[in-house]
């Protein structure tokens, strides 16, 4: 069967931003975080949701393809957040860009949505060859009260944006040369707005009291209130971040000497530092400049930094590609590509 790749990328961001340095005080942002974190500014949708920006991301990537929207068989959409609590939103993205013949679903897998995606569009073209094309869409917001860009989490800074891929079988510009994932789900109740669900339903005494966020600070003072517990995530990630690798390059007969690139996702500075330290290679060989810039958008992560890295021409033809993210649940999740050029 025909090999599997991605075909084009597209990303957008909205006009408005806000510069670290200029909200430390309002946040009550310490030194050592903004500088361990080392995101200097975020991006904010002021006037627009997830799917209105994930249809850009889309559309772009759509021109870049240079198919027509009707050539477009699968749609995949990933969100951590969404325009309302339940929606249709991948059909609305599939009837917003035209894409009349295809089949569209929204994929759940927080930070590791869009490597879901990939996985889910390489194994389905792999294995069915009525498929041609399948778009991979992320798009995310993270606005308050719900969330606050500065301090819900203590990784990294939050951003608002979209990316896309195409991935087909057709003119492809990366090859997929395989994809490999793991869950841990030991800890899924540390990250978790309190409130809104089945268990406790939102009401206004419990929204009034401020239970209808995502603090993950907060649900990780609680989790993890004592220092056996902390270690014991720590070792997990440490542990995780490096098995979901190694196994990909098992797979596929290869090492970690062999990649030329990497793509991350945009967390704060100081856990980028320690999975680079794992690869053993160059900053410079990385996608972390995007992150000082954009902060963490989500899903949107790895298709919108894939797609700057080849717009800043970092990539060489027949230059092996590791695309890496990680998310709550806590997932892991690893792709590596090749590739092929313009």
């Amino acid at each position: 069967m025909d090999k599997v790749g991605i075909r084009a990328t597209g990303r957008y961001v909205p006009k408005h931003f806000i510069l670290t340095k200029d909200i430390i005080k309002k946040e009550g942002l310490t030194d050592k975080e903004v500088k361990s974190i080392a995101t200097n500014r975020v991006f904010e949708a002021r006037d627009e949701e997830p799917t209105d920006m994930a249809v850009k991301a889309a559309n772009k990537t759509i021109q870049k393809a240079n198919i027509s929207p009707g050539d477009i068989d699968v749609l995949v959409y990933s969100a951590t957040n969404s325009d309302y609590i339940r929606w249709a939103d991948a059909a609305r993205i599939q009837y917003d860009i035209g894409a009349e013949n295809c089949y569209a679903f929204r994929m759940e897998q927080g930070c590791c949505g869009s490597m879901a995606g990939i996985d889910y569009a390489y194994s389905r073209l792999k294995t069915d060859k009525d498929i041609t094309n399948i778009l991979v869409v992320c798009g995310d917001k993270f606005s308050k009260p719900v969330f606050n860009k500065w301090k819900s989490a203590s990784a990294n800074y939050y951003s608002d944006g979209a990316s896309a891929a195409l991935i087909s079988r057709k003119n492809i510009k990366f090859d997929i040369l395989g994809s490999y994932s793991i869950t841990d789900g030991s800890f899924n109740r540390l990250w978790k707005i309190p409130v809104g669900g089945l268990v406790e339903p939102a009401t206004e005494r419990n929204v009034q009291a401020g239970q209808y966020v995502l603090d993950c600070k907060k649900t990780a003072r609680e989790y993890l209130s004592y220092d056996e517990k902390r270690e014991e995530l720590y070792n997990i990630l440490v542990k995780n971040n490096k098995k979901v690798m190694l196994e990909l390059f098992n797979r596929l007969n290869c090492s970690i000497d062999d990649v030329d690139k990497v793509v991350l996702y945009n967390v704060g500075k100081h856990v980028l530092d320690k999975i680079i330290s794992i690869l053993n290679i160059e900053e410079s060989k990385t996608s972390t400049y995007i992150s000082y810039e954009h902060g963490h958008m989500g899903p949107v992560d790895i298709l919108f930094n894939l797609d700057k890295m080849v717009e800043d021409n970092k990539f060489d033809v027949n230059d092996k590609v590791l695309l890496f993210s990680a998310g709550y649940g806590f997932s892991w999740a690893t792709s590596l590509l090749e590739y092929r050029g313009n």
